[in-house]
This record gives structure tokens, sequence and C-alpha cells, in this order.
């Protein structure tokens, strides 16, 4: 995953205003994924496309999210019973809604009229190579405004590999292979 920024971009210090790209591999190329236009803690979120990475995510810090068009996520969630649930919703445009930073997450791709027009939840083993969402989404670009609270925590990817789950640093994951690795410590290690 790539930067493009026009601001000197760093995880605690950010500065008041300013905006950057951030570009990431989609097949054998690399693509603009998500741009970010922020004014202390309030942003726009311009999604190019929807995640290309395999696992959901958790975030830094808590937020609050206003999209301005409606997409399609994946989401994983403590199922009760010390396992997790999978299942795929849509987030409307132009409702506000509140995410803990342990919302975890990938954001599939803009909602079609399909997607629009069934049920909001869609429940499996969306991991699946033969399970697909892709009658619900398209290729439009997705605009969200987001209110972030302050950096309170670490955030990675929670993976499900070989029946195990576990999550891992962002870092770990993205830039020394952690994404392709088999889950080798339990959920909540590094």
């Amino acid at each position: 995953m790539q930067t493009s920024q026009k601001q000197p971009y760093k995880s605690a210090s950010v500065p008041l205003f300013g905006w950057h790209t951030i570009f990431g591999v989609e097949g054998e190329h690399g693509t603009p994924y998500l741009t970010r236009i922020w004014f202390g803690r309030l942003r726009l979120h311009i999604f190019h496309r929807g995640d290309a990475d395999p696992d959901c995510h958790d975030h830094p810090w808590d937020f609050w999210t206003f999209p301005l068009t409606p997409y399609v996520e994946e989401v994983v969630e403590p199922d009760g019973a010390g396992g997790y649930r999978r299942f795929a919703q849509v987030v409307r445009a132009f409702r506000l809604t509140y995410r803990p930073a342990e919302h975890c997450h990938r954001v599939l791709g803009r909602a079609t009229a399909t997607a629009l027009k069934t049920n909001e939840t869609w429940h499996g083993d969306i991991s699946s190579p033969w399970h697909t969402y892709d009658h619900l989404t398209d290729s439009r670009k997705i605009v969200t405004v987001v209110w972030r609270g302050g950096i309170g925590r670490r955030w990675g990817f929670l993976k499900h590999r070989d029946g195990r789950w576990c999550w891992i640093h962002w870092k770990e994951y993205v830039l020394n292979g952690g994404k392709h690795a088999p889950c080798s410590t339990p959920e909540g290690g590094t």
C-alpha cells in the first residue's frame, strides 16, 4: 500500500488540514483506493473502489460516518459463543451512524439498485470463492463524511485461516506478508 501525499502524513500527528490518496494493489496493478480530505477530525472519504484486502479491519479511533452514497460492507463480529460471525449489509446514504473503533469491516463496493431493494443483511461465509456479492455492488465511487475520535488503540485486520481467527497489526499485515500468513497467534495477538 502506498500513499500519495500533498501534506506530510503521520499516524499520530496529522496537520490541521490536508489530503492524500492511498494506492493499493488490485490484481496486478496499483490503483487509487481512498482519497482523504481532512480539516481537524472532520474528513471526507472518497473510495475509488472497495477494499481489495480479503480480511476485515478495525480502526484506531471511534468514528461517526455519514455516507453520501450507499455502499455494501462485510462485517465480522463476535457471535457470543467464542467465535465470530460474518455478514454483509447495506450502509444507506444520509444516515448518521456511530462506529466504535472495534467495528471490524471492509467496504465491498457501492450499493446497486438490487442491493437497495433487497434485505439489508446477508449472512453466510462470504469468504468462500463461490459466494459473491458482485450483483450487489458496482465500481462507482463511494463518498462519506466522517468525524473521527482521538487515537486510542492499535488497529489491524481480523483474519480467518484454516478454521482459526486471529488479529494482526496493520503494519504486519500490509508490509510484512501477514495478509497471506496462517493464523499463528490467537485473536488479539500480534
